[in-house]
């Protein structure tokens, strides 16, 4: 008997605040339960599609790929993507602003800002062979550019790409050359 005392000021206080807001606000109300409704069917369709966006964030909270990508666009660490450098087998994509581009970059990138994908794209297809591994990066852990450049190659037909992870600071960090350091340099010179 206590334990349904103990549970009636909780059920009763948000019946009697329901039926009070109701009476004072029935279009909030709706509006409200609409709302919840809303975000109930939103989450329902997410968890359903296959481009919905994870509920949690990827590890390091970086941007997140949509699950119908991250098999389509898989990433990798700056030692891979050295040893893709050194093979000669990848096209670098840059996927930072020109001026980022021009103050340092990966010897051989093209620079394909992402920014300005709609703009640029008709002339860059020419420049991103489908026959080689590209690489796409940008700047670093929160930086999105080059998966949505990727989605956006995918789009075009792509298959080979894969995503530099961290981008262009890890790149650096880890001491592989840059058209500024040909040889490469200390992770403690830093870059960014």
């Amino acid at each position: 008997m206590a334990e349904a005392g103990a549970s009636c000021p909780i059920a009763c206080g948000v019946s009697a605040l329901y039926g009070w807001a109701i009476v004072r606000f029935p279009h909030a109300v709706r509006a409200a339960l609409f709302l919840v409704l809303a975000v109930a069917v939103g989450a329902a369709y997410n968890a359903a599609s296959p481009l919905g966006l994870p509920w949690l964030p990827s590890p390091g909270n970086r941007v997140a790929i949509p699950r119908a990508f991250e098999t389509r666009l898989p990433q990798i660490n700056a030692l891979q993507a050295m040893s893709l450098y050194e093979a000669g087998n990848a096209l670098f994509v840059d996927s930072r602003d020109a001026a980022d581009y021009a103050k340092d970059h990966i010897p051989g990138a093209v620079n394909l800002p992402m920014r300005k994908w709609g703009e640029l794209w008709p002339q860059a297809e020419s420049q991103l062979p489908r026959d080689r591994t590209l690489v796409l990066y940008c700047y670093g852990a929160h930086c999105g550019l080059s998966t949505r450049q990727g989605k956006a190659l995918l789009e075009e037909g792509y298959e080979d790409l894969v995503v530099l992870d961290y981008g262009w600071s890890t790149w650096t960090q880890h001491g592989q050359p840059t058209v500024r350091h040909p040889e490469g340099h200390p992770a403690d010179e830093g870059g960014g």
